[in-house]
């Protein structure tokens, strides 16, 4: 736990010296991501907001999730986790976008998708960093693997910037 709150430190540093605030969009992590991202005094300086969509249909009334996107692609979907942070900067006052999607286990949803399936995405209004995950632990080990690793591609995307 501390590594993590280590790299939060790191990229609230990070963040404010380069003037950018973050919201986050998550359905599998369940609100995990912006957990750590808070767990730190001061957060409120570069951190905006969360949504937790959990459902299809928190994703379309909240975040505008297309829902021809859903259907076509599935909830678990680079398309659909991109959806997710376009909504989210739309409606927010935030810079960067993070947003996730994923099967946490130890049951699938009603897709051939796998357990441990997770896309996450962090963008901005010019670009877009998608990367999908395959893990294999328990669903509590595996939601916080990829809220951890949210925040490493958060922390990798505004370095980038």
């Amino acid at each position: 736990m501390n590594s993590i709150l280590e790299k939060v430190k790191d990229l609230k540093k990070m963040a404010l010296s380069k003037n950018q605030l973050i919201s986050t969009a998550e359905s599998c992590t369940g609100g995990l991501i912006s957990k750590y991202l808070t767990d730190i005094p001061g957060s409120s300086s570069f951190f905006e907001s969360s949504i937790i969509s959990y459902s299809n249909k928190s994703k379309i009334s909240l975040l505008n999730v297309n829902p021809d996107t859903l259907s076509n692609y599935g909830a678990v979907s680079e398309q659909v986790v991109r959806e997710m942070g376009l909504g989210l900067l739309k409606i927010s006052s935030a810079d960067i976008a993070v947003s996730v999607s994923g099967i946490m286990g130890p049951n699938s949803d009603n897709t051939s998708k796998k357990i441990g399936s997770i896309w996450i995405c962090v963008m901005n209004k010019f670009k877009a960093d998608s990367n999908y995950l395959e893990l294999s632990k328990s669903r509590q080990e595996n939601r916080e693997e990829a809220a951890k690793i949210a925040i490493m591609n958060l922390y990798d995307f505004i370095s980038d910037l």
